[in-house]
């Protein structure tokens, strides 16, 4: 290679082929010749009837295989996102349930509040006394009944009866 080379620092050449020849002289650098493939055209033999049906047997079940594995990894999917599916929604549901829960909750801590606050013995006693009128009792009005002594019962005309006069003329 007797070309220009811009940089002398790499020499190239060391790393081309070399051919040996045994003789005293020293030996010359030559590129070894370089072979270019040959193409070859093979030619397929003609396939037979019996063989062309085998083939498309084979290729047939093949694509069933093929198609039958795509159809249920398909399914599969479908399950899958389908499951989901039905997963968000009841999820969904439960979600505002708990939410008419708490809302029913807070309305019946407010209604009980309410309800204490208007049956309380404050107010009970301040709705007799400014509406109906009504006082309390005092002590001078309070009648005790002795029930400790014998019975027996004042007749009209003043006289008293005794228990069993009552009986029998209640069994006449």
């Amino acid at each position: 290679m007797a070309q220009y080379n811009a940089y002398k620092s790499y020499n190239i050449e060391q790393f081309e082929p070399r051919v040996v020849t045994n003789s005293n002289a020293a030996p010359k650098m030559k590129p070894a010749p370089q072979k270019r493939p040959q193409l070859e055209i093979l030619k397929k033999p003609r396939m037979t009837a019996k063989a062309f049906l085998e083939e498309s047997q084979t290729g047939a079940k093949q694509a069933r295989k093929i198609f039958i594995i795509s159809a249920l990894v398909l399914a599969f999917m479908f399950v899958v996102i389908y499951s989901r599916v039905q997963l968000d929604e009841i999820n969904r549901e439960i979600s505002s349930i708990e939410k008419s829960i708490t809302l029913a909750q807070s309305d019946t801590i407010k209604l009980d509040n309410q309800l204490s606050s208007m049956v309380s013995i404050n107010k009970v006693e301040e709705y007799a006394a400014n509406v109906l009128g009504m006082v309390k009792v005092q002590d001078y009005q309070v009648v005790y009944v002795d029930l400790s002594a014998d019975d027996s019962v004042v007749v009209a005309n003043g006289k008293q009866a005794q228990k069993t006069d009552v009986i029998n003329e209640t069994d006449k």
